[in-house]
């Protein structure tokens, strides 16, 4: 929720253990940050070989900055975040964003 507490959680049988905690936190830094989980990297790490614009942010506890963390938006209102775990970031965040179209709808 906005708040970045767990309204929803599901895991597959048989996933890692760790990709529980990668997850929730992948959605509670998208509910915190209006953005991505994949532009917390690119502020923290840079792109392109451009020094990063916030390099103590990868340092937050709780703070993940790989992609597969996605903001949950109502129109213009950030309400929470999604976040996947437990392929490639990529992945994930491909992942993520099917969840949020499967209720697209609903967030109108």
């Amino acid at each position: 929720d906005r708040g970045a507490d767990l309204i929803a959680f599901h895991s597959m049988n048989y996933a890692y253990l760790g990709i529980v905690g990668i997850a929730i936190n992948k959605a509670k830094t998208s509910a915190n940050f209006p953005f991505p989980t994949r532009l917390v990297e690119q502020l923290g790490y840079g792109k392109d070989g451009k020094p990063p614009g916030l390099p103590g942010i990868v340092q937050v506890d709780g703070v993940i900055a790989f992609a597969g963390g996605l903001p949950i938006k109502v129109g213009d209102h950030h309400v929470g975040g999604i976040g996947v775990s437990g392929a490639s970031a990529d992945q994930d965040e491909t992942c993520a964003q099917a969840g949020l179209n499967a209720v697209a709808a609903d967030l109108k």
